[in-house]
């Protein structure tokens, strides 16, 4: 029965999605470019949910999540007012005796990260009428909706780069594999993208509309209640590059010289008190720079166990404070950036992962000894997108791999840092040949 079910919501999506691509040509643009990223998409999410059916027999977190997310969705239809407390978020340790003795579902508020996933995902699990599969598939297409859009801003910023941006984007294999299924990354990817893209309308071209405004704070939110790390890295690689685009409006040198750090004062100030009031406001283990340097020792020491089974590395011990962070620094930074390599892989997911991590340190080391790292820092000066890219993924990869001593948690959580790190290294070889054509 489900098998049909299956294949009666791919064919519908399939042709809804084809009709948007030709009656809205205007705002999609290549049709066969969006029906190529949907397929794609909707593929990843299948993918991921048979291999952790069939491959690792229903031993991950995915399944977990989905039975959760059918007990809180079941609610929808047997105490509505109860249902809405809970997805809105209004139910507390303190007022849950309120409501009816006939939930189905108790709130997880010892784990309030993973509370807020069973909560966004009780909507989809509605409409995939309770069945894995079928929530997959409308988890998959909402989200390469959004992931569309995130793309078609790129591209219109940066028309040169249309190719590269859809790649990054819309076909980063594993990228789109754990962006895909039912898991934490679905939502935090996909809105923190989201969150960027609207961060830049603000606050770079000055679109202070309602729905870029109203947008910005829905994904703000949902990034911050699923992995709220995310969104600080966001915001501290955000401000930065906003400092050098208002730096760079200043045209005389010694003056721009000269007034350097009252800009790095200034939005230094205002990215730490908004980093400080988001920090304060989630509280717990991502209350403080200090509670998040002991959540990420005991995580990692956690993670290099003898049950994980040999998929854990180690980057070194550290004390949990910002002197021990920056002692492993270094390795952890290469961990995040560039790690599993081909000889770390022991499972078919995890040389996915290192397949594309090749090709990034092939990539790096091409512009480190090609392009160089004079005309590389001439290209970035040039390219203000370029400081957001390489500052963003930096600061993503020494908190992941400070955080993380685990292949198979490395692969979901570096899945930010790919796309900016592919498309800035990219960036800069594509503009470094292009500056040697022109001088030659």
């Amino acid at each position: 029965m489900y098998i049909v079910l299956i294949v009666i919501y791919l064919t519908v999506l399939f042709f809804a999605f084809y009709a948007m691509s030709i009656f809205k040509r205007n705002e999609f643009g290549d049709n066969k470019l969006f029906m190529w990223g949907f397929v794609f998409k909707v593929a990843m999410g299948l993918g991921f949910g048979l291999i952790y059916d069939f491959y690792y027999q229903r031993s991950g977190d995915t399944f977990y999540y989905f039975a959760n997310s059918c007990y809180l969705g079941d609610m929808l239809f047997t105490n509505t007012h109860a249902f809405f407390r809970m997805l809105f978020d209004t139910v507390t340790p303190e007022n849950i005796n309120t409501l009816s003795h006939t939930i189905t579902y108790y709130p997880r508020f010892h784990d309030p990260q993973i509370y807020a996933l069973h909560r966004y995902l009780s909507l989809f699990t509605v409409i995939g009428l309770k069945n894995y599969y079928l929530t997959t598939i409308c988890i998959a297409a909402t989200m390469f909706l959004i992931n569309w859009k995130i793309y078609k801003y790129l591209a219109d910023l940066y028309p040169l780069m249309r190719k590269w941006i859809a790649v990054a984007i819309l076909f980063i294999p594993s990228v789109t594999f754990w962006s895909s299924g039912i898991a934490k990354d679905v939502f935090s990817f996909t809105f923190g993208l989201l969150f960027f893209i609207k961060f830049h309308a603000i606050m770079f071209r000055k679109k202070w509309s309602i729905w870029n405004i109203l947008a910005l704070l829905f994904s703000a939110y949902i990034v911050i209640t699923i992995k709220p790390y995310i969104l600080f890295a966001y915001i501290a690689a955000g401000f930065i590059w906003l400092g050098f685009e208002q730096l760079d409006r200043i045209k005389n040198r010694v003056l721009r010289l000269a007034i350097l750090p009252l800009i790095i004062v200034v939005f230094g100030f205002v990215g730490m008190w908004a980093l400080n009031y988001i920090m304060a406001s989630v509280g717990g283990a991502y209350g403080s720079i200090e509670s998040m340097l002991q959540k990420a020792a005991i995580t990692q020491y956690d993670l290099k166990q003898e049950y994980y089974e040999g998929s854990s590395f180690d980057i070194g011990e550290f004390e949990p404070t910002i002197g021990g962070a920056l002692s492993v620094m270094p390795a952890a930074a290469i961990a995040g950036l560039f790690r599993p390599f081909l000889w770390d892989s022991k499972s078919l997911v995890m040389i996915l992962s290192a397949l594309e991590n090749t090709i990034l340190l092939l990539l790096f080391l091409y512009v480190l000894f090609k392009v160089g790292v004079r005309k590389t820092l001439k290209i970035i000066q040039e390219y203000k997108f370029l400081i957001f890219c390489f500052i963003f993924a930096l600061f993503m990869a020494i908190g992941v791999g400070i955080s993380t001593s685990n292949f198979g948690a490395l692969v979901r959580f570096k899945i930010p840092i790919t796309p900016f790190l592919f498309l800035g290294m990219v960036l800069v070889i594509v503009l470094g040949k292009e500056k040697e054509l022109v001088r030659n």
